[in-house]
């Protein structure tokens, strides 16, 4: 008796939680920005980013010479304070999901950003997207031996080598790195520190 009174009241709480703009169903299958209805007149979320690549390695565990592919990422900078003696922006990075990452670049961390004077990365997850090792989605998913790179520990490593170099070529360091991530973004993240023995 307990339990279905307890998952009706847990039901209740999540609806009454939620907001109109959560319940709205994700934009997928397209690169348009979401529209938010604002007194009848449609606008356009003012979220700006550059377009980058990161000439990524296919295998970070193994000693096998193996081509490597192009990383697409998106970057935004505009409200980074920097990293110098006297400040040290935050790096905010969103982990790619299972899509093109311009997907997911509407995301809450937009909002963040100028609170906190971070810079705001989106790397797409590799196989996904632009990001497709051999060149090409077809020869990308064309057996297993060519798939068998599609895994979270490679794609984590993809991150971490990615945010190093990034670091690197900007002085930043010593700048604390956040990442964000939802669905199976935010499990590698969850599952990679949380789960270790």
């Amino acid at each position: 008796m307990a339990k279905p009174f307890f998952l009706f009241f847990l039901l209740i709480i999540c609806l009454l939680s939620s907001t109109p703009e959560s319940r709205r169903p994700p934009p997928f299958l397209g690169k348009s920005p979401r529209l938010l209805k604002t007194q009848n007149i449609l606008v356009q979320p003012k979220y700006t980013y550059e377009t980058r690549y990161f000439d990524q390695t296919l295998d970070h565990f193994s000693f096998n010479d193996l081509p490597k592919f192009q990383q697409h990422y998106l970057i935004n900078s505009n409200h980074w304070v920097g990293a110098g003696p006297n400040r040290l922006g935050p790096i905010f990075i969103y982990c790619g999901n299972e899509g093109d990452i311009e997907w997911f670049a509407a995301d809450f961390v937009w909002e963040l950003t100028p609170r906190f004077g971070a810079m705001v990365i989106f790397p797409e997850h590799r196989y996904y997207g632009e990001s497709m090792p051999y060149g090409s989605q077809k020869e990308a998913y064309k057996n297993a031996s060519t798939l068998a790179y599609l895994t979270a520990e490679q794609a984590l490593a993809d991150y971490a080598l990615l945010i190093t170099n990034l670091k690197r070529n900007l002085s930043a360091e010593a700048s604390p790195v956040i990442l964000f991530g939802g669905s199976y973004g935010g499990s590698k993240i969850f599952s990679n520190n949380f789960n270790k023995n």
